[in-house]
């Protein structure tokens, strides 16, 4: 009798950090940027969070790339091409480059917010991509 193929697991996301919600994503339609005084995309969320936060890695993947300011990481899920970027955190991530991930393991903490952002409470900026373009990251987030 033939075997049935495995399916692979679904994969599970959960939220980087708890906070509100300050900016959300909009490609298509400008949102004001209150530090820059102009209108402008907006390629994630700002998820409010008090620097020091801990930021928790939304899906299970591997570390891709953790740029030496650190104020960045990067995961890629490596099964859809999916790939999750975790912003303005503070200056010692607790991962390096090649580290396998799961979901919910802490990444880091949320740190200074960026100069472009900085009339925004502080706040972790997270950002996703599917084959090198960007997504709404509320589309993969549970409610």
């Amino acid at each position: 009798t033939p075997q049935p193929t495995p399916q692979a697991a679904p994969t599970v996301f959960t939220w980087p950090v708890q906070g509100d919600i300050l900016t959300d994503y909009s490609l298509e339609v400008l949102s004001y940027n209150p530090t820059m005084d102009d209108w402008r995309t907006h390629d994630g969320l700002d998820i409010a969070s008090a620097a020091g936060t801990e930021v928790k890695a939304a899906a299970a993947g591997t570390v891709t790339a953790v740029p030496q300011d650190a104020m960045m990481v990067c995961i890629s899920d490596g099964i859809g091409g999916l790939t999750s970027t975790y912003s303005t955190l503070a200056s010692v991530p607790t991962v390096a480059v090649g580290d396998a991930v799961g979901a919910g393991s802490v990444l880091g903490s949320v740190g200074g917010t960026a100069i472009a952002e900085s009339a925004l409470a502080s706040h972790l900026h997270f950002s996703m991509s599917l084959d090198g373009s960007t997504v709404d990251p509320l589309e993969y987030l549970p409610n």
